[in-house]
């Protein structure tokens, strides 16, 4: 008879054969994909480790996803900024005070300034495929409007051109197409008539329109000058005792609608000198007859100080008026948000040249186009814009189009661009010449708290972050990977000598078995 075999060696029962055979089929497949298990469970103690490595290793890609689209908006807003900042540099080299050729009315640094404008809206425009990068939170739509509308208003709202027409009106004192070149302007201030003694200048109500008599300095001896402040403030030349000399001078100065002071100067000069200068007034046999070719040049110089420096200054105003605008959101009804332009009401006269008053902001908002569409409610524009970027660590990258330094890029461009001249005005020259300073100040941002390049530094802030910690992750993944690695890879030589040993087991297991089931009591015997 057979003798039973299972268990006559230990080990050896057919559970064990099979075991055998599976650990041989499991080292197989380990030596084939190099992966010691295919579950976790397979890892036995290490599998939570495995797990923790591989949960942060996909938390790094999702930081990684988000600075690659992170550095991707931020290179498109850097190179907008960049972009802007040549073409401000651009525009202030083209206007140049004595380039004073006209070609439909502007200059060739106002047209330039005009190309500079789309150009810089465009940008402003920007965008990376999925948002607006300008807009702040409000990122789906432009957050500029086209220049040609927000320049000349659309079918049923005033652009730029009518709020800057109307604010010179006011300024200029006259209801005219052209007030800048009107000769009935007055700067709202009265100067009485040729002859009159004593010669007042006097401001024609209380506002803040045209142009602010402030006291005069220098003396003429004869001509006694009072100044009152008012509101409204007033000049009174009186003649006295005595009469003047060659040389003395009266400097009266003038406060404009864009707080600049402009200074008067009139000085005297003999009464046969051969040739007399556009400020000199000659010396007449007393103090009466001085002082009136006082008034004379004084009337003279008035006109070209209104045509020319005060329509330079209003223009430069109501750029602030309808690019600023106001500066806080009216509570209504109906409530209007903050930067709506400023428009001024028309006068008992009916019409702007005897304006006092701003309209209200509900009245403004419901006939002037908003220039800027994008996000008006976040205080603080790079804050309308995040990204996690690390654990606990995010960089903060919005920008908004109507802060103050791009916002001050476009509203002197559309000053500059938006005046129109005319071969026939006497006064043109003065005023282009009053203009160009003042926009080539504007866009040096001198008087401001914020240039393009303040804006650069701040993004660039984010970007330095955002590099230090794409470089943090990948050192790190590649750490984790490492680990990883060594818990779930199958080294090829150990599982080699492990299959080698094991099957030489199996070999030896099943000669044993083979030997033991042919044995018999006979054979035992």
């Amino acid at each position: 008879m057979a003798i039973r075999t299972s268990g006559i060696i230990s080990g050896l029962s057919a559970a064990d054969f099979l075991r055998m055979k599976d650990q041989l089929s499991d080292l197989q497949r380990q030596l084939g994909t190099g992966k010691k298990a295919e579950t976790y469970g397979g890892l036995g103690a290490e599998r939570g480790f495995s797990l923790a490595f591989r949960a942060s290793m996909s938390q790094i890609d999702a930081w990684q996803q988000s600075i690659s689209l992170v550095s991707t908006r931020i290179s498109i807003i850097d190179t907008s900024l960049t972009g802007i900042s040549k073409t401000i540099s651009s525009t202030k080299t083209s206007m140049q005070p004595n380039e004073y050729k006209l070609s439909s009315g502007q200059t060739i640094g106002q047209v330039a300034a005009g190309q500079s404008l789309s150009s810089i809206v465009s940008m402003l425009n920007a965008n990376d495929g999925t948002r607006y990068v300008f807009g702040g939170r409000k990122s789906a739509t432009p957050p500029v409007v086209d220049p040609t509308i927000f320049l000349n208003g659309d079918n049923s709202k005033d652009g730029f051109k009518t709020v800057l027409l109307q604010r010179m009106q006011a300024d200029l004192g006259v209801a005219s197409a052209s007030p800048e070149a009107n000769p009935a302007a007055t700067g709202r201030v009265t100067l009485s008539a040729q002859g009159t003694q004593p010669v007042t200048l006097t401001e024609d109500g209380v506002h803040a329109l045209g142009l602010k008599v402030a006291p005069p300095t220098g003396a003429v001896d004869g001509i006694t000058a009072t100044h009152t402040a008012g509101p409204p403030a007033s000049l009174s030349l009186a003649a006295g005792a005595g009469n003047a000399s060659v040389g003395q001078a009266m400097m009266l100065k003038f406060t404009l609608p864009d707080g600049s002071i402009e200074q008067m100067t009139l000085t005297a000069v003999s009464a046969d000198a051969p040739v007399v200068a556009a400020n000199e007034f000659k010396i007449g046999a007393n103090s009466t007859d001085t002082l009136n070719n006082l008034r004379a040049t004084l009337g003279t110089q008035l006109g070209k100080l209104i045509g020319g420096p005060l329509a330079a200054a209003s223009a430069v105003k109501a750029g602030e008026d309808f690019f600023k605008g106001e500066a806080t959101a009216s509570a209504g009804p109906p409530p209007v948000e903050q930067g709506i332009a400023k428009r001024l009401v028309a006068g008992v006269s009916g019409t702007m040249a005897d304006s006092v008053a701003y309209d209200t902001p509900q009245n403004a908002e419901a006939r002037t186009v908003r220039w800027y569409q994008g996000d008006l409610v976040s205080s603080n524009p790079r804050a309308t814009a995040s990204a996690e970027i690390d654990n606990a660590q995010s960089v903060f990258y919005g920008v908004r189009a109507d802060e103050e330094a791009l916002r001050t890029a476009v509203q002197y461009m559309a000053v500059a661009s938006s005046l129109k001249f005319s071969e026939t005005d006497t006064n043109g020259l003065g005023r282009f010449q009053a203009l160009t300073p003042r926009v080539v100040s504007g866009l040096s941002m001198e008087k401001g708290t914020q240039t393009v390049q303040s804006i650069q530094i701040d993004i660039a802030a984010a970007t330095t972050a955002a590099g230090s910690a794409k470089t943090r992750h990948a050192d790190r993944k590649s750490m984790l990977g490492g680990l990883v690695t060594d818990i779930e890879r199958a080294d090829p030589n150990e599982v080699g000598v492990q299959m080698l040993a094991l099957q030489t087991n199996l070999q030896a297991s099943y000669q044993t078995s083979s030997m033991l089931s042919k044995l018999t009591i006979v054979n035992y015997m």
